[in-house]
């Protein structure tokens, strides 16, 4: 994450919440409501570093064993500038989720000459991300806080299981449209690449740590296997008579 843009992103978000309550209250932006985006660079900086520790902090500790006491100790910020930004501990939270969740680098998916190394990139690319610490320890906290903040959870699984699938559904879509794979086998593609992602080794990490996890060399054998078993059996099944 580049903290410069966290900083920009949650001043644009906050202000126009306080635009927004200003606005239900019949009041203009001018009279206090909103967000005090800060003059100086200094400000930023403190700002920037409150909001690097207590992403730290909720993806090491989780929700409630960070406190705003311990955000503060760790990023030298005073509670005069958390406030003016955040009301609340819940409010801190779900914007350095957020970013955590929006910051995270996105696997590609572009069809070219050769469909099948292109499946192969995007699922080693997938798994890269996935395996990695920051990225099982946002899908941890995210997990655990579902219930308080249903909205993070939803935009994790919009921004990840629910977009991976789309791009899947569009590529095996495209292989259809070129007589690669026999029609309707699109979205049912597409649910066994998600599965193939999600590995079960991806969970046991999840659960009991990273130790487990293949190497990302190992992880391209397994999906160059796991394609080429693939589009062999959606050929052979295209060639079969009904």
């Amino acid at each position: 994450m580049t903290f410069n843009a966290t900083l920009a992103r949650v001043v644009a978000q906050r202000s126009q919440e306080g635009s927004d309550e200003a606005e239900r209250a019949g009041k203009s932006n001018g009279d206090g409501a909103g967000l005090v985006t800060p003059n100086s660079m200094r400000g930023r900086r403190r700002l920037a570093r409150i909001l690097e520790a207590a992403t730290q902090l909720f993806l090491r500790d989780g929700y409630a064993a960070t406190s705003i006491e311990a955000v503060l100790d760790a990023s030298g910020g005073s509670k005069a500038t958390l406030y003016s930004y955040f009301s609340t501990k819940d409010e801190l939270f779900r914007a350095v989720v957020q970013e955590a969740i929006r910051a995270q680098r996105q696997p590609t998916l572009e069809l070219g000459a050769n469909p099948k190394s292109a499946l192969v990139d995007f699922i080693v690319q997938a798994f890269e991300v996935m395996s990695s610490p920051r990225h099982r320890a946002l899908l941890r906290v995210v997990v655990a806080e579902r219930e308080r903040f249903p909205d993070l959870a939803r935009l994790y699984y919009d921004e990840w299981p629910l977009r991976n699938r789309r791009m899947l559904t569009s590529f095996f879509a495209e292989l259809e449209q070129r007589k690669l794979l026999p029609a309707g086998a699109a979205e049912p593609a597409a649910d066994h690449f998600v599965g193939l992602i999600t590995h079960p080794w991806l969970l046991e990490s999840l659960v009991f740590g990273g130790d487990s996890l293949p190497s990302i060399d190992t992880m391209r054998a397994k999906a160059e296997r796991a394609v080429e078993r693939f589009l062999t059996f959606a050929n052979g099944a295209d060639e079969r008579p009904n």
